[in-house]
């Protein structure tokens, strides 16, 4: 295929479209994108999808196409010189320039305009069955962006179908690499060819993926045909994987690709019990005879994704293929619109989700700022009465040391005195260790622990902004700390120690 060969019919109504108005942005220019796609390769249409949305426009190219009806590079529209070199001459319309060349401007700013086309269609684009001439400019075209480092930093260009099949260029994201997906694209544009005849020769040498008779095989491959035809017409490709065990059809429209499956149907007719049947029938109560046998009708039947055509009284399957065709355009259409409602449902859900969340913080936030006040203030009626109880019992016991020692002074018994004097050192060393009179050493701004905060945040955790189930130990724990916290005032003071009323 040449970049001038003519237009159909149908692609002349669909530049004509386009011309007036229509970026086939709509559910209804949906299965008119792939054939959008094709006349840009050919120079005719500027093809976008900025932040998703599509967006096609005619070039000069297209609008020279739809006033003098063929192509300007087409070569039976040159003009020629008697000497057979082609010379414009003033009265001539000079043609535009070729579509590579329409497409992106002279020099450097072909390649940085391929990078922003990249950019502007979500880091991948397709050129559908491309010719050398086209195939070679695109080559270039990413040599050049790498050599003069034009790709963004972070990124790296990466290409498939350098020599046949459909021709790939992705932006690939060096911090998310998806390496998966490129081994599929370059080993899908490898093995996957949509050119007609090689089409047809991969089901005549093999058409075991064809459900039929041999009888039948030759209707079947015609009928894949007359399919290829009309797709390719309306803008649409029938392609075959030629790498798979035997050879499989699929539909691509635009992006979405559907497999294409061709079935014979069969009939029940009576069976007429053979002779050694009866003869079998009669020596074993344990044989049975069929009641009808299974026969191919020669009707076909033709399946293509979730639709399903076969022949039938009022006509063959080949006088519908464009009813078919336009059938699988609207399914496709429908499933794109159901995928696109899936996916905003899926977004409005984790929108709310997020709602949720954000609302959930805000609650454990609040809980958490009225929480930690009123937990430090615990946590230092802790320490302090701890601090207040130790130093009451060093003063009891420096009291009673020095009573004893007082009561004993007339004691004449040395042994006494000394196992005395040995009792009061030690209790005096005791007092002296729990006396906390130093309070320099203890921080009267110490942060409340886990437990401490949850005393006043009911079931909300204290680390993060969720819930928290508690088992009865861990109520009995911060039961505890509780009673701890609040069992204790500064107006306890000459009172004796809680430790001795408990």
């Amino acid at each position: 295929m040449h970049r001038w060969d003519p237009l159909t019919d149908r692609q002349v109504l669909l530049l004509r479209r386009i011309q007036e108005g229509d970026d086939l942005s709509g559910p209804d220019g949906a299965g008119q994108r792939s054939s959008a796609r094709s006349l840009q390769n050919r120079g005719l249409v500027d093809v976008s999808r900025r932040d998703g949305a599509w967006r096609a426009a005619v070039t000069e190219i297209g609008s020279y196409y739809l006033e003098h009806g063929h192509h300007p590079e087409h070569p039976d529209h040159q003009p020629v010189a008697e000497s057979g070199a082609a010379t414009p001459t003033p009265a001539q319309t000079p043609a535009p320039p070729s579509p590579a060349a329409r497409r992106l401007p002279a020099g450097e700013d072909r390649p940085r305009q391929l990078i922003k086309r990249l950019q502007d269609e979500g880091g991948t684009i397709t050129i559908d069955e491309p010719d050398d001439d086209t195939r070679a400019h695109y080559r270039r075209l990413i040599d050049a962006a790498k050599r003069h480092k034009l790709v963004p930093e972070g990124f790296h260009l990466l290409h498939a179908g350098r020599d046949h099949g459909d021709l790939v260029i992705r932006l690939s994201d060096d911090s998310a690499p998806d390496d998966t997906d490129w081994n599929r694209v370059r080993l899908t544009s490898r093995r996957v060819k949509t050119d007609p005849a090689v089409l047809l020769a991969a089901l005549e040498k093999d058409p075991t993926s064809l459900d039929v008779t041999a009888a039948s095989v030759p209707r079947a491959i015609d009928l894949i045909r007359l399919l290829a035809e009309e797709a390719r017409r309306r803008g649409h490709r029938l392609g075959v994987n030629t790498r798979t065990v035997h050879p499989k059809v699929y539909l691509k429209i635009d992006q979405v690709q559907r497999s294409v499956t061709i079935h014979e149907e069969y009939d029940d007719i009576p069976h007429v019990p053979t002779e050694k049947e009866r003869r079998e029938a009669r020596r074993s109560r344990w044989v049975s005879i069929p009641a009808t046998d299974r026969v191919a009708s020669g009707r076909l039947r033709l399946e293509i994704a979730r639709g399903v055509w076969a022949d039938h009284k009022k006509g063959q399957l080949e006088s519908r293929i464009s009813k078919i065709l336009r059938e699988v355009e609207a399914n496709v259409a429908e499933d794109r619109e159901q995928q696109l409602a899936a996916q905003r449902a899926h977004e409005e859900y984790l929108a709310a989700v997020e709602r949720r969340k954000e609302e959930e913080r805000r609650e454990w936030e609040a809980a958490l700022a009225e929480a930690r006040p009123k937990a430090t203030e615990a946590v230092r009626r802790r320490t302090f009465r701890g601090i207040y109880d130790a130093w009451v019992a060093s003063t009891e016991i420096r009291a009673f040391a020095d009573a004893l020692e007082q009561a004993a002074s007339q004691d004449t018994d040395q042994a006494r005195a000394d196992n005395r004097a040995r009792w009061l050192a030690w209790a005096r060393a005791v007092a002296d260790e729990l006396d906390p009179t130093a309070l320099a050493g203890v921080d009267f701004e110490s942060e409340p622990s886990p437990d401490d905060l949850r005393l006043y945040l009911g079931d909300w955790s204290p680390h993060e902004p969720r819930k928290e189930y508690r088992y009865d130990k861990d109520n009995d724990r911060l039961a505890d700390l509780r009673q701890q916290s609040t069992s204790w005032h500064p107006g306890l003071r000459g009172r004796p120690a809680w430790w001795r009323m408990r």
